[in-house]
């Protein structure tokens, strides 16, 4: 039996709070789940030690000013998880048990616990995935939110009916309006063969790469990579075992005769507008690298993520539509589109693996929501995403165009690559300049610009800025660019 006289005083509470409060009379939570939470959380750090008999229910609620109830029914409840018990006669004990097993759960060696050896790849990754959180100059990956159609997506979301079908559990391959809406608008935009089965809507592009790398690849196998190129698609590849075959890019793309003595299951390109080059995938290399996956049983991922933005007049098909739609999956969200807040995206798959996405798709939970897709299905057939897209097209191009020429006019020592495509550029720096410096100094400055530096798999080639245009307008980019180009000059 526990006899032990020793009890918690007054001041092993006042620093739970972290501001010597226990108890804080604006939270939402009620004050007995206070009480219960703080000695909770006493017991298990080890600040009250076993067998130590606690204060009253009488004295607890003078200290703390509470009723004597909240203190009996945090009581109450530590004595019904077990970590106190009571002597009649003698008081109330921390029980011996309940402190044993958390010192037990205290001394056990957190190897088990460490991350994976991926996570360092996630952690590398992360930089390039969100960018900032704010509206600041020449983020990259980001479309102008301010010119978002909220008007004509409100209603939209309003006009549809609330089903109970609209409210269940969605449909795997996602909502079929929208899967028949993605699908017309690809065959007529680029030239992209397929029916609404063989899109499956996604939640974001990121969900829809991270399910096509689980479905078609084992552990040890091959994935060629661009290089540079996009880090969250080599984290996840990362993630799924796969061993990664970097291939470098030149002003033309990815250069297939570079594949000859690899041994791959699948190469991921950005063929419209290379990511973060800005090259385009001459009409050869896009055949010739067809041939090759034909010739080798390889899978190809066309990620053509913001293809609705040529500048040329002259877009070049989707390797998909070549293929005939066979071998290559098709990825494109609406992120780039219209806001990535939607969390929208989609995969047009071969028939001869849609079931095996579709089972992996509703076994993983990756369904996206049906009230926004529903909403972005009437967006598209009323016509407000197509005129949305030429509205866009047309102040992209005016905002690329001032970029390039004031930035190559207020820094000489700054090459622009200027691919008419897209909504981000590179401003390739001299090799003895760091662009990592240049990157961090920048965003100092309130200026968002991404060394691409990082986005090499090994050793870099080049140095340089990869810098969005769409979400900046012209005043904005004119005190932004000044602003970079005296951080150019400095460095130089």
């Amino acid at each position: 039996m526990v006899t032990r006289k020793r009890r918690i005083s007054f001041n092993a509470w006042n620093h739970w709070n972290g501001d010597g409060r226990l108890i804080n009379r604006n939270s939402a939570i009620p004050l007995y789940q206070q009480v219960t939470a703080a000695l909770r959380d006493a017991i298990l750090c080890g600040d009250i030690a076993p067998g130590s008999r606690i204060l009253s229910s009488r004295e607890y609620q003078l200290h703390l000013g509470v009723s004597r109830n909240t203190v009996v029914e945090a009581l109450s409840q530590l004595h019904a998880e077990g970590y106190l018990s009571t002597v009649r006669g003698v008081g109330t004990f921390v029980a011996e048990q309940a402190v044993l097993r958390a010192g037990e759960r205290k001394g056990l060696s957190r190897a088990g616990a460490t991350p994976a050896k991926i996570a360092e790849a996630f952690v590398e990754a992360e930089r390039f995935a969100g960018n900032a959180h704010d509206a600041v100059p020449f983020r990259p990956g980001l479309p102008a939110l301010d010119l978002f159609p909220s008007a004509q997506f409100k209603h939209c979301v309003r006009a549809h009916d609330w089903t109970n079908a609209l409210l269940d559990y969605p449909d795997e391959a996602g909502y079929l309006p929208l899967r028949e809406a993605i699908a017309l608008r690809l065959q007529q935009t680029r030239g992209v063969r397929c029916s609404a089965d063989q899109v499956l809507v996604t939640n974001g592009a990121q969900a829809a790469f991270a399910l096509i790398a689980t479905v078609l690849l084992t552990n040890g196998d091959g994935a060629i990579v661009e290089d540079p190129g996009y880090p969250d698609v080599r984290a996840i590849l990362h993630a799924c075992g796969a061993r990664i075959v970097p291939i470098g890019v030149d002003e033309h793309g990815i250069d297939p005769r570079a594949f000859r003595r690899c041994r791959a299951r699948m190469v991921y390109v950005t063929p419209s507008h290379q990511y973060p080059t800005g090259a385009v995938l001459s009409l050869e290399r896009r055949f010739a690298l067809l041939d090759w996956a034909a010739r080798n049983d390889a899978w190809i991922v066309e990620d053509d993520y913001d293809s609705e933005f040529d500048y040329t007049g002259r877009p070049q098909p989707a390797l998909q539509g070549l293929a005939g739609g066979r071998g290559v999956l098709y990825v494109g969200t609406f992120s780039k589109v219209l806001s990535p807040a939607l969390r929208l995206a989609y995969i047009v798959v071969p028939t001869d693996v849609r079931h095996a996405f579709v089972a992996a798709h509703k076994v993983l939970g990756g369904a996206a929501n049906t009230v926004l897709q529903s909403a972005l299905a009437r967006f598209m057939r009323d016509g407000h995403l197509g005129r949305h897209i030429a509205r866009m097209r047309r102040i992209y191009d005016e905002r690329r165009r001032f970029v390039c020429e004031t930035l190559a006019a207020s820094a000489p020592a700054v090459r622009v690559h200027d691919a008419r495509a897209g909504l981000h550029l590179v401003a390739e720096l001299p090799n003895e300049m760091s662009d990592d410096v240049v990157s961090d100094r920048a965003r100092n400055a309130g200026i968002v610009v991404l060394p691409l530096s990082k986005y090499y798999y090994d050793k870099p080639l080049h140095k340089g800025l990869v810098m969005g245009f769409a979400a900046t307008p012209i005043p904005q980019a004119e005190a932004a660019i000044a602003a970079l180009a005296e951080i150019v000059t400095d460095e130089g």
